[in-house]
């Protein structure tokens, strides 16, 4: 099935979604279908503005979802050569949680939603300090991260999840 992109819509979760249907545990490494589908974790982190979660829909059929949250990112992370460096730590906007259906895996889905995070990101940079997108994913992500733009970060402790950001300020 070819997705036509423009058609796709989003919304924020609300205590009220049955999301019992969508199934995102194929390659789930981060846990992304246990945090939809526990009442604890995405309703709670929401109800708390801990992350945000919004739903995405091709055709009345959820295809994803992103958790979404402010955050910072250490300096000694990003490359050298990225910026002069004034400051410890850079506004970002944390990708906390990005999902894609089992059945629309490798349809670009997940581009699609990395991407929907950057330009709201860069909306959100409008208005308060936002500098970078961030996220943490296993090493197996490397290769799909590094493919939209994302750049891996220095790891700074024993990390066992990488590192990734993308700038989103043109200078």
């Amino acid at each position: 099935m070819a997705i036509d992109f423009n058609k796709i819509q989003f919304r924020r979760l609300e205590a009220a979604d049955d999301l019992t249907a969508f199934k995102c545990d194929l390659e789930d490494d981060s846990g992304c279908d246990d945090f939809i589908h526990n009442p604890d974790e995405a309703k709670q982190y929401q109800k708390e503005r801990q992350g945000i979660t919004y739903l995405f829909f091709y055709e009345e059929t959820m295809v994803g979802y992103v958790t979404l949250a402010m955050s910072s990112i250490h300096a000694l992370r990003l490359e050298q050569h990225e910026e002069d460096i004034t400051l410890p730590f850079y506004p970002c906007l944390f990708i906390g949680r990005l999902a894609t259906s089992n059945d629309l895996r490798h349809k670009d889905i997940g581009t699609y939603l990395a991407k929907w995070s950057t330009g709201l990101a860069l909306e959100i940079s409008e208005k308060i300090g936002c500098r970078y997108v961030v996220l943490q994913a296993k090493e197996s992500k490397v290769k799909f991260y590094s493919s939209i733009g994302f750049k891996k970060g220095s790891s700074l402790f024993d990390d066992k999840l990488v590192w990734f950001y993308k700038k989103i300020v043109i200078d």
